[in-house]
């Protein structure tokens, strides 16, 4: 859990962040953030982990914690949206732009977090999915963060609100071994001030490695790596707070250990 100390200086530091400029905003409603989250449903994730991801972000958008931070910010409100992305090019917003003002705002997303329509893997071992030769399907275990980067960057480009802090939040399990390095588009994210951040699912310290490597950057960025599949909902609501806050090492609690 977030230690009160700490929770009180993402209050400070969010309230305290400058509006944006005049000519940058128009007649829209600026936001304190603007937050959209990739979640992992490849081939690596499993029916299981894959219930975990949502289930813990709907936990997460509801919680009092960071709800107090989005309500103390400046603008008090923030831009949410949070699409999946899985080895086959399967790329879908399941939360669209959502303006997060009001706890109904935040229950309304937990609630399209919680229906959205899951991968359907029965075809994991033949079955439905076998082919005409009989053969049993074998899932590919691709994994492209570089496509996962560029989506975001177009999801944040579409934003219907202006804001001066923009995050991608990438989720996943594995490395990138499709097409190029990720560096490439995660460099594009900071060119054009967006921050990336990680939450790696599982225990292998090699794709936590590989997030701070090749993955994150950007104001504030940071990896989080989540071990236990119970500690992800409190994972999510961390991750969620440490989106809203642009201070790099802080002395966060460890987690999924």
């Amino acid at each position: 859990m977030a230690q009160p100390a700490i929770l009180a200086a993402i209050v400070f530091v969010v309230s305290s962040w400058p509006a944006p400029l005049a000519s940058n905003v128009g007649d829209r409603v600026t936001t304190d953030a603007n937050l959209v989250t990739a979640l992992d449903v490849s081939d690596s994730i499993m029916r299981h982990d894959e219930w975990l991801e949502f289930d813990g972000m709907a936990r997460a958008v509801v919680d009092s914690r960071f709800l107090e931070v989005v309500f103390s910010g400046r603008h008090s409100r923030v831009g949410f949206a949070v699409y999946v992305w899985s080895s086959h090019g399967n790329l879908r917003v399941v939360v669209p732009w959502t303006l997060i003002a009001s706890v109904e705002d935040a229950e309304r997303v937990a609630g399209l977090l919680r229906d959205a329509p899951r991968i359907d893997r029965s075809h994991y071992g033949g079955g439905d999915g076998a082919r005409d030769d009989d053969a049993r399907w074998v899932p590919s275990f691709d994994t492209d963060i570089s496509t996962a980067i560029r989506f975001g960057l177009d999801l944040l480009a579409s934003a219907p609100r202006p804001t001066q802090r923009a995050v991608i939040n990438i989720c996943g399990n594995g490395i990138d071994n499709v097409g190029g390095n990720p560096r490439e588009a995660r460099d594009l994210a900071m060119a054009s001030g967006v921050t990336v951040n990680g939450l790696v699912l599982g225990d292998r310290t090699d794709v936590a490695a590989y997030y701070r490597d090749h993955v994150t950057g950007g104001a504030g960025s940071f990896v989080m790596q989540v071990r236990r599949p119970a500690a992800v909902a409190e994972a999510m609501v961390t991750k969620l707070l440490r989106d809203l806050v642009a201070v790099r090492d802080a002395p966060w609690p460890a987690l999924g250990t």
